[in-house]
């Protein structure tokens, strides 16, 4: 046997088998929502079609495990990255609002779409501090 699960414990591989068991049972149901497993505390609802890919992709995830292809996530879908965006978020939000001053934002790409909003000091060599918008 080869494979990712290689050097999983039977309690690992059996939650697996449980999840899609679960999203298989909601398939069949007469339910139309579901809480999605993958939603922390948040307790997103899945209707059957979201459901039905949800389910899709951990198929997917299972045949690649077991083939021995490590899961990927995309830089975008880390949780730093999501952390940091939401901070960015909130800090544009309260600029535009309640005109906050901003000095940066965390994300490069925030930076570059919405760098004319941060807010720059600039040190003259007559010791004056010139206040700009960039």
């Amino acid at each position: 046997m080869e494979g990712v699960y290689l050097n999983k414990s039977h309690q690992s591989i059996v939650a697996t088998l449980k999840l899609l068991k679960h999203f298989r049972t909601f398939l069949q149901s007469k339910c139309d929502f579901m809480i999605d497993p993958y939603s922390d505390w948040h307790r997103d609802k899945l209707d059957k079609e979201q459901a039905q890919r949800k389910l899709i992709w951990l198929i997917n995830m299972a045949i690649n495990r077991k083939a021995g292809i490590p899961d990927y996530l995309g830089r975008k879908d880390s949780d730093d990255y999501q952390r940091n965006l939401k901070h960015d978020y909130w800090s544009l939000v309260n600029k535009l609002t309640k005109r906050i001053t901003i000095r940066s934002f965390n994300l490069p790409e925030m930076n570059k779409r919405f760098g004319h909003l941060l807010y720059v000091e600039e040190y003259e060599s007559d010791g004056l501090i010139h206040v700009d918008f960039k």
